[in-house]
């Protein structure tokens, strides 16, 4: 007979296998949360990429300044301030100085101070955004005072 109980157990069962809706649900939900944490990382990396370009360029940009300062013939006491040009031909080596294609949105100051020794000066050399207050990059130098010779 073919409905019997008798055959029926005899026919192996057939387990189906499968994950349950809930379980389905579950792991869609924990994926989900992943996701969304690791695009807010991604994000914050990007930003924090952005900041260590722009103060790499202000610590070059330091340097550049400091290296101007030390080719200068004379070298006064006190504070000058300036910007960067793009392009070579719009920097004048005095206020205007060539940092290239990524310098124009930054300004600079240079503090020359005199030191308790008559054949030295102090540098310093500060390095902002346009309309900021935030020092990027600051550089300190001790340069021989220009027309001093020594022994």
């Amino acid at each position: 007979m073919i409905g019997s109980p008798q055959r029926r157990a005899e026919r192996p069962r057939s387990r189906q296998r499968g994950f349950t809706l809930l379980e389905v649900l579950v792991a869609t939900a924990i994926l989900g949360v992943a996701v969304v944490t690791l695009l807010g990382l991604h994000g914050r990396n990007l930003s924090l990429s952005a900041e260590a370009e722009t103060l790499t360029v202000a610590g070059t940009l330091a340097g550049d300044v400091l290296a101007v300062a030390r080719l200068e013939p004379v070298i006064e006491v006190g504070a000058t301030h300036g910007t960067f040009a793009a392009h070579r031909s719009d920097a004048d080596g005095h206020q205007v100085l060539y940092g290239g294609a990524l310098s124009p949105d930054f300004v600079w100051t240079r503090d020359v101070m005199p030191t308790a020794l008559p054949t030295l000066l102090q540098i310093r050399v500060r390095i902002h955004l346009a309309g900021e207050d935030r020092t990027l990059a600051e550089l300190w130098a001790a340069v021989r005072a220009p027309g001093v010779t020594t022994p």
